[in-house]
């Protein structure tokens, strides 16, 4: 974030902090979060205890929710959970520890001859989803991880994280009642509610299915208890606020190329007018265990050079991220799939069957 914390009090004497880049050999078993993120803290006690997550983000951009002062904030109003915590500490269950660079599909890599010095975060996740798949345990509901509130109907406000800003209209949080400026308390099994990443782990840990979350909010100093009734597939988001998500590379069906999008200017240069998008094919994935993808594109016609201006009858993607989305999360492979292609002054329809 640029800048060192403020400085704290000489009552913030227990905390000890430890920056962790490299996450290789860090007991992923026990330390779980949103490994998807360009940032994030855990506040925890020395015995595993979990007080808050900080460092989630929404589909508008990586610091919509970090800010300095709400991280010192957060820092501070912790103390007071953790002196009364060592008063009656409750350590939580723990399961045999893994490090990250000993999931499966590491270890076959390395085995393959593969050096790997740093895992990467997100990694870990694309990861966890590559062995799950390979082992034929994955499901689609698993690529919805850490839900965005707004699977609730609800914006947090990014200074004051806990506070709800917004409430769309016959959401699951505005049939539970949950109103603008009310401060949540407790969701789900997140017992202490400070931040937007504590209330996408109760989301994350709460069932794919159709359940109840129990939810405590505070309005005008009284505290109320409710539950929020959520449908069957409730975390499922649109392509648009996935597609900033890593593990979509590794979801099927896939287009099988990628490339640039064109500014306004570049596509008006080119003749489209005021076409809403156009990107410019740099590559077809035509290596590696996913060859097939780019091989059928290519045998579909499409070049490197090509400008796509469509898919799969959609043209209105705000960037590749999002249109390869749509694609895992919405087609399904072998469907016979159109790319319409701007070449030579004209538009041109290409058809293939949509690679896994």
């Amino acid at each position: 974030m640029g800048r060192d914390l403020p400085e704290l009090s000489a009552a913030a004497a227990p905390y000890v902090a430890v920056r962790v880049t490299n996450l290789r050999d860090i007991d992923i078993a026990n330390l779980r979060f949103d490994f998807d993120l360009t940032l994030s803290v855990l506040l925890m006690h020395a015995d595993g205890t979990i007080y808050h997550r900080y460092g989630g983000r929404g589909s508008q951009g990586a610091e919509q929710y970090l800010d300095i002062a709400t991280l010192a904030a957060l820092l501070r109003d912790t103390l007071g959970e953790h002196h009364a915590y060592d008063r009656a500490p409750a350590p939580p269950e723990t399961v045999e520890p893994l490090r990250a660079i000993d999931l499966p599909v590491l270890q076959r890599k390395i085995r393959g001859g593969q050096r790997i010095d740093c895992v990467h975060c997100h990694t870990v996740h694309d990861a966890e989803a590559r062995g799950a798949m390979l082992q034929e345990t994955w499901e689609r509901e698993d690529a919805f991880v850490f839900p965005d509130p707004a699977r609730l109907g609800i914006t947090l406000d990014p200074r004051h994280q806990s506070t709800v800003l917004e409430v769309i209209e016959s959401s699951p949080a505005a049939r539970t009642g949950i109103q603008p400026g009310d401060e949540l308390l407790a969701l789900g099994e997140q017992q202490s509610v400070r931040t937007f990443s504590d209330v996408q782990w109760a989301l994350h840990r709460a069932p794919f299915a159709a359940n109840r979350l129990s939810v405590r909010f505070r309005r005008d100093g009284v505290v109320h208890d409710a539950a929020i009734v959520l449908a069957e597939g409730w975390k499922r988001c649109p392509p648009r606020d996935y597609a900033w998500r890593p593990l979509k590379w590794n979801l099927s069906p896939a287009p099988g190329f990628g490339g640039s999008v064109l500014s306004r200017e570049q596509r008006q240069q080119l003749g489209l007018g005021d076409a809403p998008f156009a990107m410019r094919v740099t590559y077809l994935v035509d290596w590696g265990e996913q060859k097939a993808r780019g091989q059928a594109a290519r045998a579909a016609g499409l070049r490197k050079g090509d400008v796509v201006v469509g898919f799969a009858g959609k043209r209105d993607f705000e960037s590749f991220d999002h249109l390869h989305a749509y694609c895992a999360l919405t087609l399904t492979a072998g469907a016979e799939t159109e790319i319409a292609v701007w070449r030579d002054g004209r538009e041109r329809t290409l058809r293939y069957d949509l690679p896994e």
